[in-house]
């Protein structure tokens, strides 16, 4: 069982500042006893008057920090029930963005504020890590002056799936930051993050027929092909498109099959395959990297497919979890923020057709896409993973000064001699030379 050092230290009462405070008035006490304090009873009853006034002081200051932040901590405890943190993911207003540094802002209604304290809270996820701190110290406006109104702030948050904050840790702290009251509140809460927008080498894609010709593009195209069939002349067929060459040879009337314009070669059936075989560990450092790599490539392409104006009809091959409403817009970042690597559903079991393609790893096996290759059935697209984490630079001097979680996700070194990085680099070899061998219909990005 994994032991978070942060988590059980935010539920001790005394701050960093209230021990170093404590340890330097010992000091100083002791100091002024030792080199000070003289045998004179004048001088000493003065001496002694003057420290009662200042200890007096300290304990005012203190203790209306400390009362207050108490009295906060009982009210939001007695009335935790009607109090729900309220998270707001992204820049615009509803729970999704970009993943990396992710705006959060969390609102905290009916709660009291500690007088010209603050409120810390951090959500925790379900796999038990604990997010930056988010901290409220502003006002309400109105009747509602003493009660908090929200905090924002970035978090680094640089996997594409769905996070599900099952709790969030709420500290009440005073204003000399002495005391730390803190407690637990359960939360359902959940959002999701999906690729942001990079530039990609995609080829024109176009498929011979679409699933149901139900939506025209604004520009026809060809269907290929048209101009090798033939078919036997019929009445009311024009009569210069017979073949007099087939006519002289065989003496039967046929005629060419005319070339036709489809104006609804718009709708493209996407396939998208997570069938890994490569990886022992599907949720290691190195298969999560590569599995972010993965969805921003395959986030992209339907982008630019879209861009083409053509229809994506997006699959993947596991089930999505749909925890909340979605834009029909964002629906491919939704679906993909779902997926994780698999290896039981294989990449042939996919049902695809002319209309369709399919986008693969290159942590399939090259036998795997030997056989889809031979099917001939769709286009096919294989994204070369390790292409990620070789174009890190091999000593990030800007790693230096960001915090652990922040730095690059992998450091080069470890991962050019690492067992994992020679396993993928040679099955992608085997995959090049099928590829380059085979009647091969697509493109390796």
């Amino acid at each position: 069982m994994k032991i978070n050092f942060n988590r059980i230290i935010s539920f001790f009462p005394l701050k960093r500042n209230a021990i170093i405070f404590a340890l330097v008035l010992l000091i100083v006490v002791y100091f002024i006893k030792n080199e000070f304090f003289v045998e004179e009873d004048s001088i000493r009853l003065y001496l002694e008057l003057f420290a009662w006034l200042i200890g007096f002081f300290i304990m005012i200051l203190v203790g209306i920090g400390f009362i207050h932040t108490l009295i906060c901590y009982f009210h939001f405890v007695t009335n935790r029930k009607h109090i729900e943190p309220k998270i707001d993911i992204g820049l615009e207003g509803n729970i999704k963005g970009e993943a990396g540094l992710v705006p959060v802002m969390i609102s905290l209604p009916k709660a009291l504020l500690p007088l010209l304290g603050y409120i810390k809270i951090k959500i925790e996820f379900e796999n038990g890590n604990l997010s930056d701190t988010i901290v409220i110290n502003k006002f309400s406006k109105g009747f509602e002056k003493l009660l908090p109104k929200e905090g924002s702030t970035l978090v680094w948050l640089p996997d594409r799936k769905q996070y599900h904050a099952k709790g969030f840790l709420i500290s009440f702290i005073d204003y000399l930051q002495f005391f730390r009251f803190t407690v637990y509140k359960k939360s359902q809460n959940s959002f999701y993050l999906h690729s942001a927008e990079i530039d990609i080498d995609l080829q024109e894609i176009n498929p011979s027929k679409t699933k149901e010709e139900v939506e025209k593009i604004k520009t026809s195209r060809k269907v290929e092909g048209d101009f090798l069939n033939y078919k036997d002349f019929e009445m009311g067929d024009d009569v210069r498109r017979i073949v007099w060459k087939i006519f002289a040879k065989n003496r039967e009337l046929v005629i060419r099959t005319p070339e036709v314009i489809n104006p609804y070669a718009s709708h493209i059936k996407f396939h998208t395959s997570f069938y890994n075989l490569i990886s022992k560990d599907l949720t290691s450092v190195y298969a999560i990297s590569m599995l972010n790599y993965f969805k921003d490539v395959v986030y992209n392409i339907c982008l630019n497919i879209k861009k083409m104006d053509k229809k994506v009809e997006f699959n993947i091959d596991q089930a999505v979890n749909e925890f909340v409403s979605v834009n029909e817009k964002d629906r491919v970042g939704f679906q993909l923020s779902s997926a994780n690597w698999q290896n039981n559903y294989s990449v042939n079991e996919i049902k695809a057709s002319g209309e369709s393609i399919i986008c693969v790893s290159s942590l399939i096996s090259s036998e795997e896409l030997s056989t889809l290759i031979e099917k001939g059935s769709s286009n096919i697209i294989i994204v070369k993973v390790s292409r990620h984490l070789d174009n890190q630079n091999l000593f990030n001097f800007k790693n230096l000064f960001l915090r652990k979680d922040q730095k690059s996700e992998l450091s080069k070194l470890s991962w050019y001699i690492s067992s994992t990085r020679g396993k993928v680099k040679r099955n992608e070899k085997e995959i090049e030379k099928l590829v380059s061998n085979s009647n091969f219909i697509g493109q390796i990005l």
